[in-house]
């Protein structure tokens, strides 16, 4: 079926491509922006400069930077910071953190709140995530600017439109309408993800020529999730966020698990699962609550030490893993990895028995060779991930408020 695009969305589509672009590198010519997005002189000419009318995109301070020869002078363009704020608020184990970016991408303010989060109840929950907020709000610098849009990052399932937390490992309550609380205190559009989710989304963002196109974030920390992306685009479920990697069935009838069940990979692979298999209790022991984590380091510490027990509970979790992995790829073929959190301090010991794992061929696709990286810290990647995405809602609600002159093009 063949789709014809209205002039109004071409024109929509080219304003969101130039300043994803320039979003992207910083600073970039017009020259630069044409090179980039393919588009035309004249078209990039008449979308940057009723841009700069519009006061989203600006020189920067040391102005204009003359080309040598001959031809028009090149002018760098950059994100106006000023154009508009954004929120974001990432719920957690046992806390709420909340950032103030501007629409440059840089951090204004940013508060941090401690929670019981298996403990609070709804209203608790809410005051929590809209204090936190307001508190990091009232740190801009007196500035009386309203939020343009807010992003969450929640440490469960979302709904697929983005909604509400659907249920959370760190928390007993359900179905909490988190994109509704913070609309109606803050008056801004809000969207709810799942925090791989958002992670994934960071790495694309930061290096889009490594993770561009097919690559899974694999959550190693209190629990185990994958933001999943496929073909350019994120993979979610049909109603919700989808791709719970940690609760894929690793052993049946295994090791006790959070969500209930039993034998999922996060029995193995979570912080809680290394740790119970490390201290050599039965696998029935009930998972503790979401107190202080256990130190993954100094059971990895323990097993470079020769503890047998610490060995085998850090190559039981590469296990896990390599084996959920083997059967994801036999459904979409390999890709690489980024292992994130604090489990990739075991990663040395914990990659022979997960490579292992993927080795098998499946359908003819064997996954040996596939690339797999490692970041230690989640909390910075889960906060660009929520930074960037509210920021492309505001760039694609800019984009759409075409000006009188660029009407003509």
């Amino acid at each position: 079926m063949t789709t014809i695009m209205r002039p109004d969305d071409v024109r929509n589509r080219n304003r969101q491509h130039i300043l994803a672009t320039v979003r992207r590198v910083g600073t970039a010519s017009r020259t630069e922006i044409g090179r980039t997005t393919g588009l035309s002189a004249a078209t990039v000419s008449a979308i940057t400069s009723n841009l700069i009318d519009e006061q989203v995109l600006m020189l920067p301070a040391k102005g204009e930077t003359l080309a040598t020869g001959r031809g028009r002078p090149k002018v760098d363009l950059v994100v106006n910071p000023q154009a508009a704020l954004v929120g974001t608020v990432i719920f957690q184990l046992n806390s709420v953190c909340a950032s103030v970016i501007d629409y440059a991408g840089r951090v204004v303010a940013e508060h941090a709140t401690e929670i019981d989060t298996f403990a609070a109840g709804k209203s608790e929950i809410r005051n929590a995530l809209t204090d936190c907020l307001r508190r990091t709000m009232r740190r801009t610098r007196g500035s009386s600017r309203r939020l343009a849009h807010i992003a969450v990052g929640v440490q469960g399932a979302t709904d697929v439109k983005g909604t509400k937390m659907l249920w959370s490992p760190v928390s007993k309550q359900r179905n909490l309408p988190i994109r509704d609380w913070l609309e109606d205190d803050f008056g801004a559009p809000t969207h709810v993800a799942n925090d791989c989710d958002m992670i994934a989304l960071a790495l694309n963002w930061r290096e889009p020529e490594r993770y561009g196109r097919n690559f899974a974030a694999v959550l190693l920390a209190h629990g185990v999730g994958m933001g999943l992306f496929l073909r350019g685009g994120l993979i979610n479920g049909t109603r919700s966020s989808g791709t719970e990697f940690g609760h894929m069935t690793y052993i049946p009838d295994g090791a006790a698990c959070r969500c209930g069940g039993r034998g999922c990979i996060e029995a193995y692979a979570g912080d809680y699962g290394i740790c119970r298999a490390a201290r050599g209790e039965p696998e029935d022991t009930s998972p503790p609550g979401p107190l202080e984590p256990p130190d993954i380091a100094a059971i990895a510490d323990r097993a470079h030490g020769g503890d047998t027990r610490a060995v085998a509970a850090i190559r039981q979790a590469g296990a896990a893993i390599g084996t959920g992995l083997a059967n994801v790829f036999a459904l979409t073929d390999p890709f690489t990895v980024v292992l994130v959190g604090s489990g990739t301090a075991a990663f040395d010991l914990m990659e022979p028995p997960m490579r292992n794992a993927m080795s098998g061929k499946k359908a003819g696709f064997p996954a040996d060779n596939v690339a797999i990286d490692c970041f230690t810290d989640a909390q910075p990647l889960l906060r660009e991930g929520c930074a960037i995405s509210a920021l492309l809602v505001q760039d694609e609600r800019v984009a759409k408020q075409r000006s009188k002159a660029e009407a003509v093009l």
